[in-house]
């Protein structure tokens, strides 16, 4: 299971180096950022000119300017216009600055969340299918979307807010200790009941993010398994029910989120109330100090614009909250599949292989999902190089399983398999698999062309190639058929093709794999006698070389194979040929006549005559 990570340290930790390509744009903005905060510190500083100057004729002191004021022979109409001047100055630079900041941080995120994103997805293509077998997929396709989208925005708007606003508390703050420290002091004594405010507030939110999140994820689940499932949904007539299911869930996603808000809500009037109270006392120790002739008229005023400001940065960090709230969990969630380990990975020195001849044997191979059930034990098998082999036994006795392990979609919990002689832990996880070809029982497709999917396994092959093994599959036939022939477009899972026709492919993206070992999982099942007839025969020339491992649940397919092994919890407990084991009157035979006496007439005429006579099998 995954577990969250317990510090915002270890967190952000694994993603910090996929921002060093970015490290020259980063400090440019922001340098940026600390100008414009200069800048806009200075935006009060003209008014106030012009009121102590201009309209009061008395002393000004301007930071670095004030003994060039004292001295310069100017009029008052000329400071006037001077103070105008610099203010549209101030804020065409300001602009400036703001502009590059906003969009260099932009194209900061969008890199960042780019390449968390791809390692994302790699990570989880890689982890193996014990980790898949126990996860929700709308729930990955969540972290892999709204989460990292969450941390593209917390950079973009949130983070340049908080830089932003951080430089210009520090700029307003050292102005006003400067200006007045007693004022400062005035003006400040609400901030530490601002500041447990908004800490208060910002860990129930992110707590409330972290239940918003799981719900999304949890929603995304059931939408996925229901749309994918939908000929099963409508064909049971089960709409209502999915409805209320996700009903249930939504108000779970619903309420989650309605914390969040209700929490936000929460706490903008609070920030309000204390920067209402913090300007009144501006306005009252101003006014007092005018009149006692320690402050003037714009002093006051330059302390309420910086008390005006001072808050104005704490409500935007406060209502950016939520962004940094959602951008940390989706960080967690994100983390929590990074800093998951694959059970099947390359072992340290693992050699690439290629050229493999195919010879398989396991050696006491034994296995078990869940420590303590066991579903294959001490498995002996050698298969030749070239051989055809059928694994067949009732549902549950562990033939899936037993393939499985050859393209080590998991290891075994005791044992060895071997290739050409060789522990396959001693070859890398890539070149073994490239070894291998796989015709599933249910053909899964790709989006896209026929011709992409026929090379899927072997995406350089040429036009030829692809032909030739689609000739080769019985599949050429119906392509040429199609509008556009190769470069039709196949819909999500091949619904817009048959049965007969997806295996077909599928069996044509093995043959152009060339792959020395081929591994069958029964395709033929679910398939009518015509479309059976057309595939067994594609069958039978694509497993003309290769080793062949077929798991055959349909007893008609053993026609192709030169041995039987026959399953039963988890233990090899017959062998042979078909005729030899039927003559053994065994569990191979048992369960032959059960699946011939619950067949139609015709198939059972057409499997009786599709399997070897006796002595054109290997005994």
């Amino acid at each position: 299971m995954l577990t969250p990570a317990p510090t915002a340290r270890r967190t952000w930790a694994p993603f910090l180096p996929l921002l060093r390509p970015c490290r020259f744009q980063l400090c440019a903005a922001g340098t940026a950022m600390v100008l414009d905060a200069l800048v806009s510190v200075a935006r009060p500083w003209p008014l106030k000119i012009v009121i102590d100057r201009v309209l009061s004729q008395k002393p000004s002191r301007v930071p670095f300017l004030d003994a060039w004021l004292a001295r310069a022979p100017l009029t008052g109409m000329e400071i006037l216009y001077g103070a105008c001047a610099t203010t549209l100055l101030i804020a065409a630079i300001a602009g400036l600055l703001t502009y590059y900041f906003t969009h260099a941080m932009g194209n900061v995120s969008q890199r960042f969340v780019f390449a968390i994103r791809r390692d994302l997805f790699a990570h989880m293509q890689r982890l193996s299918l014990r980790f898949h077998d126990r996860q929700r997929t709308g729930d990955l396709i969540t972290r892999l979307t709204t989460d990292t989208q969450a941390i593209q925005e917390m950079i973009a708007n949130g983070l340049t807010a908080l830089c932003v606003n951080a430089c210009l508390l520090a700029g307003t703050l050292v102005l006003m200790f400067w200006l007045s420290w007693r004022f400062a002091l005035v003006s400040l004594s609400v901030a530490p009941l601002l500041f447990l405010t908004l800490l208060r507030y910002k860990r129930r939110i992110k707590v409330a993010s972290r239940r918003a999140r799981a719900s999304t994820g949890l929603l995304a689940s059931l939408a996925q398994e229901t749309l994918a499932s939908i000929r099963i949904v409508q064909g049971l007539a089960q709409e209502e029910q999915q409805s209320e299911r996700f009903q249930v869930r939504s108000e779970g996603h619903h309420q989650a989120y309605l914390d969040v808000v209700r929490y936000q809500a929460r706490m903008m009037p609070l920030v309000d109330v204390c920067a209402a109270v913090a300007l009144t006392l501006v306005m009252w120790y101003g006014a007092t100090r005018v009149l006692a002739g320690d402050l003037t008229t714009g002093d006051v005023i330059l302390f309420f614009a910086y008390v005006s400001n001072l808050h104005a940065p704490m409500k935007g960090l406060a209502r950016s909250s939520y962004l940094f709230s959602k951008a940390s969990v989706g960080a967690e969630r994100i983390a929590e599949v990074m800093s998951a380990r694959s059970d099947v990975a390359d072992r340290p020195g693992a050699r690439t292989v290629s050229g493999l001849k195919g010879e398989i044997e396991l050696r006491d191979v034994s296995f078990e999902y869940e420590a303590g059930r066991p579903v294959l034990s001490h498995i002996n098998l050698v298969i030749a190089r070239g051989e055809k082999v059928a694994i067949v036994g009732a549902t549950g006795a562990g033939k899936s399983t037993l393939v499985s392990l050859i393209p080590r979609f998991y290891d075994p919990s005791a044992g060895e398999v071997r290739i050409d002689g060789e522990d396959i832990r001693g070859y890398t996880l890539q070149s073994l698999r490239e070894q291998i070809s796989l015709v599933l029982q249910d053909q899964l497709l790709f989006s896209g062309t026929i011709r992409e999917n026929i090379a899927f396994g072997r995406p350089g092959a040429s036009d030829e190639e692809i032909a030739a093994a689609a000739v080769t599959a019985n599949a050429d036939e119906f392509i040429q058929r199609l509008p556009e022939g190769y470069e039709t477009l196949v819909a999500e899972r091949g619904t817009t093709l048959s049965g007969g026709q997806k295996q077909r492919i599928g069996i044509a993206r093995a043959i152009l794999r060339g792959a020395p070992i081929l591994i069958l999982d029964e395709p033929t099942t679910g398939l009518d006698a015509a479309a059976e007839q057309t595939v067994m025969s594609a069958l039978e020339r694509a497993t003309a070389g290769p080793t062949t491992l077929i798991i055959a649940h349909h007893l008609t397919s053993v026609r192709l194979v030169d041995r039987i092994l026959v399953l039963d919890r988890g233990r090899i407990v017959e062998e042979g040929t078909h005729r030899g084991l039927l003559a053994r009157g065994g569990r191979y035979a048992r369960l032959y006549r059960l699946q011939m006496a619950t067949e139609p007439e015709n198939t059972r005429v057409a499997g009786d005559r599709a399997l070897p006579v006796e002595g054109t099998m290997r005994d």
